[in-house]
């Protein structure tokens, strides 16, 4: 007998409808169980798992010749989210579960043993892919009903065991309420309140959050400059509705999605590793899985020494800072990742990150070749640069840093400024500039200037000009003034040259 059932395949963070056909044959008792259509060795374990849960429903099927086909064929299909669709398809073939049923519902989740159903990645990607294709009924493990339902026009349906989603199909049980699970409390975000002695890199910070502007932090170590990156995210404006979805979603199609979390509301922080390989930071590999780049959209990528990270690492990072998206390409194809997020660099100023020149032990090549290890063009891909140095004892005793509250307060009403214009300043495109972002004439002046005396490129102007445009929302001030532009002009040279 020949079944149908609808799957999906989560490639990068897109689910495409994958139909499930199975034949069944009880007369052969050959007992074979195929599975076709580009399956990958998770896939092709399925086999194993589904006979051992239908047993444990009391559903034998080790005797019948089973053939199931996964569609499109060229289409590689990953993982053990394809069990339940492919158990389901295989029950309706010995006339178990409901067909006309089956064919309404999508079906997602991995088989134990025992028949429970374990919870798979990329839910919210396939629920609304199923929405999207009419089919709103999603059966689910329980653990992920809650995060279907996060999808609107989504109706999930979750089931414990194979059992409990062959009685449900078969009108012998009610679905269960999805039930809401509590979110895990998330962790207090540090207050910029602890960062004493730096009042210019906290001021250059609260510009960043206030514009969406890239920032390199270069000092000794020990100066602040990792406190002051885990403190941006508490200055920056909570996800509206359709940021937090598609940061939810990103993240459970990368399987880091907390358990109960919801929808994620606060930017994410990524810091990763200086050992990060490309595919790490900018998405890929051999199953096409997302970046560090795309798991901070929304929120911070923190490169805490940044010149030990892979050069071709770096070299990577320069198209999903520009764009605010990543291509992937394969032989079969490419995927489009978001990137856009707030990038928060770190160095020290030579190798052995002495706090005094004179007592540097570098030689002069030693701290090129170090600096030179982040490159030129990246360099010119980053708005705001500040230098932080070890502050004097009294300095310490009679800093009195604004809380992040306080700043952030400044940073919502600059980003009101902002949206009203329709762009956060970090993201004005160049055609719009002159619309949007033109200093007055004594400010054109000194920008002119800055451009002849400094050389700088047209990037590094058009990002001077989105910093000043921070400044001036900052200040309230409608038109961008020589002060706007000065103080623009300087942080951008500070750490960049």
């Amino acid at each position: 007998m020949l079944t149908h059932a609808r799957a999906y395949a989560v490639i990068g963070l897109d689910a495409i409808p994958i139909e499930v056909e199975t034949y069944v044959s009880e007369q052969d008792g050959a007992g074979a169980f195929t599975i076709v259509g580009l399956p990958d060795k998770a896939l092709q374990e399925a086999r194993a798992r589904i006979r051992s849960a239908a047993a444990a429903a009391g559903l034998l099927i080790h005797k019948a010749v089973i053939l199931a086909n996964l569609a499109p064929a060229e289409v590689r299909k990953e993982g053990a989210g394809f069990d339940l669709p492919i158990a389901l398809a295989v029950m309706a073939g010995f006339g178990w579960v409901n067909q006309d049923m089956l064919g309404e519902v999508a079906a997602v989740g991995e088989l134990a043993f025992d028949g429970r159903l374990r919870p798979v990645p990329g839910i919210l990607s396939i629920a609304e892919a199923a929405v999207r294709d009419g089919h709103s009924t999603l059966l689910c493990p329980e653990q992920c009903a809650h995060e279907a339902s996060l999808v609107p026009g989504c109706r999930p349906i979750g089931c414990a065991t194979l059992r409990e989603a062959v009685r449900i199909l078969n009108g012998e049980d009610l679905p269960r309420p999805v039930v809401e699970r509590q979110p895990r409390v998330a962790q207090p975000v540090p207050d910029l309140v602890d960062v004493r002695g730096q009042p210019s890199a906290r001021r250059a910070l609260e510009i960043c959050a206030a514009g969406d502007h890239n920032l390199l932090l270069v000092g000794p170590p020990g100066v602040g400059k990792t406190m002051l990156a885990k403190r941006l995210p508490g200055i920056l404006p909570p996800l509206d509705d359709e940021q937090a979805l598609l940061a939810t979603r990103i993240h459970s199609a990368a399987g880091v999605l907390p358990d109960g979390s919801g929808l994620l509301r606060s930017p994410p922080f990524r810091a990763p590793h200086h050992s990060a390989t490309t595919a790490a930071l900018v998405g890929g590999g051999s199953k096409i899985r997302p970046g560090e780049v795309t798991l901070a959209t929304g929120g911070v990528l923190f490169l805490d020494e940044l010149p030990e990270f892979r050069r071709d690492a770096l070299e990577a990072l320069r198209v999903p800072i520009e764009d605010g998206s990543v291509r992937i390409s394969r032989a079969s194809g490419s995927l489009v990742l978001p990137s856009r997020f707030a990038l928060i660099a770190a160095m020290n100023p030579c190798p052995c990150g002495s706090p005094d020149a004179a007592a540097c032990t570098c030689s002069r090549e030693r701290v090129q070749a170090y600096q030179r290890k982040a490159s030129g063009p990246l360099l010119d891909r980053i708005d705001v640069g500040v230098h932080l140095a070890r502050p004097a004892p009294e300095v310490l005793r009679n800093d009195r840093p604004e809380t992040t509250l306080q700043v952030r307060e400044r940073v919502l009403s600059a980003r009101a400024f902002q949206a009203a214009r329709g762009f956060v300043n970090g993201r004005i495109p160049v055609g719009r500039l002159d619309e949007l972002a033109a200093p007055d004439e004594q400010g054109q002046q000194m920008l002119d200037q800055a451009t002849t005396r400094l050389m700088l490129s047209p990037r590094g102007v058009h990002r001077i000009q989105r910093v000043a445009r921070t400044i001036a929302d900052l200040a309230g001030e409608i038109e961008i003034g020589s002060d706007s532009i000065a103080e623009a002009i300087s942080l951008r040279l500070g750490s960049l040259t």
